[in-house]
């Protein structure tokens, strides 16, 4: 009864926060660090690996116990017909002894479980923020886009008004009032897929924070910022991360389940007392019983244990090697994709918009027609949206470089 209690207290202590924590509502604007903050605590998965950790607590407090055999109590009675009658009892106590130290084996192989499970809940920690972060990113992007669709619809109506000036005065020919018009569809249609955008943005940001809405969440960043992934990149090499560490921990955990097997291939030993009347005769005996594992000498734990051990190390080796590369990759994917934005900074942007400028002057002055000023202002979107996209490619991969990193910290 007492465990029960221990392992009750234990899980509410470990889940009920978590469970308060997501319920509430986020306050306020979402930065950047607010969203590593909240979904580091209040992601799905981040809850759910908590409880793992809990399950671990329960299997310790099972494991601490003396014995996994309760004290067995025979008792039996009946009469007795013969020259005289009497009622004869028979009572007998048996009680286990483990052999081979199993109870702190059993122990050894639920704390080495606890430090895996706490490994891997760092590691579900580290992708649930990268995925919060990289909707966060899509957020921003999907607004810039909006905003730039809205941008398009107010020189679109303008262009529609001089347009349709310039053609009541006769120098303008009705085609170009048609252009202007389908100039301005395009733009409203534009705004709509905009909004759908944003709106799917926002879904996928608050299941990432496991929120039940992202309709009201306030979003407040710059796709351009890029100072921790900068900071993270110019940073010294990375300390063992997470799942490296969870897949040591599973090694320990399989050596000590093999030391365990080993343990249980021993015989059972328990000793038992018994007290005996029989007529007039009073009768106590004790005594020992001892299994037989001869016919059954259990290597199949012991093999099977023995096979994960090897399993888990080859793992080990393997998110080792695979660690290493995801750094060395994704510093490299960074370095192309900030690069990209540059170059795109220093000789596009700029100079689309110096163009669109100055065509939207030459045709207000009657010195370009409509069609060659909506040319200039489709190669300048092309070049915004090709910018936008550059913008969030960086951010992924400054995103994918945090991750490989194992670092999610603005400080």
């Amino acid at each position: 009864m007492n465990i029960k209690k221990y392992v009750f207290a234990l899980l509410s202590a470990l889940v009920l926060p978590t469970l308060a924590t997501a319920a509430e509502e986020v306050k306020g604007a979402l930065t950047l660090a607010r969203v590593i903050e909240f979904s580091a605590a209040n992601a799905p998965e981040v809850r759910l690996s908590t409880t793992r950790i809990a399950e671990g607590e329960a299997k310790l407090a099972g494991a601490q116990v003396r014995t996994l055999e309760n004290p067995k109590l025979d008792l039996a009675a009946g009469p007795r017909n013969g020259g005289e009658s009497s009622i004869d009892v028979e009572a007998g106590f048996e009680i286990s002894i483990e052999l081979g130290s199993k109870r702190s084996k059993r122990v050894a192989v639920a704390r080495a479980g606890i430090q895996r499970e706490k490994y891997a809940a760092g590691d579900v920690r580290r992708q649930s923020v990268a995925a919060a972060v990289g909707a966060y990113f899509r957020v921003l992007q999907s607004e810039e886009r909006l905003r730039f669709a809205r941008e398009r619809k107010t020189l679109a109506d303008e262009l529609l008004r001089i347009a349709r000036e310039r053609h009541l005065s006769g120098d303008a020919a009705k085609f170009e009032v048609n252009l202007a018009q389908t100039e301005a569809a395009r733009a409203e249609s534009d705004i709509s897929a905009a909004k759908g955008r944003v709106a799917l943005a926002r879904t996928i940001l608050a299941k990432a924070l496991g929120l039940s809405s992202g309709a009201a969440l306030q979003i407040s960043g710059d796709l351009k910022e890029r100072s921790l992934f900068d900071a993270i990149r110019s940073a010294p090499a990375p300390g063992e991360r997470d799942d490296l560490k969870a897949a040591r921990a599973e090694i320990d955990a399989s050596r000590a389940t093999i030391s365990l097997a080993e343990a249980e291939r021993l015989p059972d030993l328990a000793f038992r007392v018994s007290y005996k009347r029989e007529g007039s005769d009073n009768i106590a005996l004790g005594g020992i019983t001892v299994t037989l594992p001869f016919l059954n000498p259990r290597p199949g734990p012991v093999q099977e244990a023995r096979v994960q051990n090897q399993r888990a190390q080859i793992a080990a080796e393997v998110r080792q090697v695979a660690i290493s590369a995801e750094i060395e990759g994704t510093r490299s994917a960074y370095d192309a994709a900030v690069e990209a934005v540059r170059r795109l900074e220093a000789g596009g942007i700029a100079l689309q918009q110096e163009n669109e400028t100055l065509a939207g002057e030459s045709y207000r002055a009657g010195k370009i027609n409509l069609s060659t000023l909506l040319q200039v202002r489709r190669d300048a979107l092309e070049t915004r949206r090709e910018y936008l996209e550059r913008l969030l490619e960086a951010a992924d991969a400054g995103v994918e470089l945090a991750s490989a990193n194992g670092r999610w910290s603005t400080n």
